[in-house]
């Protein structure tokens, strides 16, 4: 797996929200946001309260695309990677608390009390596989960190 930076873990979670892109049986691309998320040293889980588009990908297709970006310093990140369910408990509803508890303490919208109070969750983890840099600045197509060889990750 790779490991996430202390620099980036704190950028995305300054910014607060990241972008998941998906595709599934159909390989239309679909792209949703997420504010309900953890990360850890190699893994970035977050809830899935919908189960409609991304969710249905996410069973056909379990690679998928996370980006970040922050508009005013033209500054982002991009990693590809793989998701899987965690339905395993307790470990599910440890997870599930400790990313709705944070969410809660940054963020008081009606909206978000209402979700962090529905109980059928799916906890989603994504494992990154490769990382890219948004800056525009940067080589984007460089990788800024892999366990597999990126040049041949989505070739035929």
């Amino acid at each position: 797996m790779v490991k996430i930076p202390n620099e980036i873990k704190e950028f995305i979670e300054e910014q607060g929200i990241f972008a998941v892109g998906t595709t599934g049986v159909n390989n239309l691309p679909n792209v949703s946001p997420r504010i309900f998320f953890r990360i850890d040293e190699d893994v970035i889980y977050w809830l899935d309260f919908f189960k409609h588009k991304s969710h249905r990908n996410f069973k056909a297709n379990p690679w998928v695309t996370i980006a970040v970006f922050n508009k005013e310093n033209l500054k982002g990140f991009q990693f590809r990677g793989i998701v899987s369910f965690i339905t395993e408990e307790p470990i599910k509803s440890k997870i599930k608390e400790s990313i709705i508890k944070k969410i809660l303490e940054t963020n008081s919208s009606e909206k978000v009390k209402k979700l962090s109070e529905k109980k059928d969750v799916e906890v989603i983890q994504f494992e990154p596989k490769v990382g890219y840099s948004l800056n525009p600045e940067e080589f984007s197509d460089m990788c800024i960190g892999s366990d597999i060889d990126s040049t041949k990750l989505f070739q035929k």
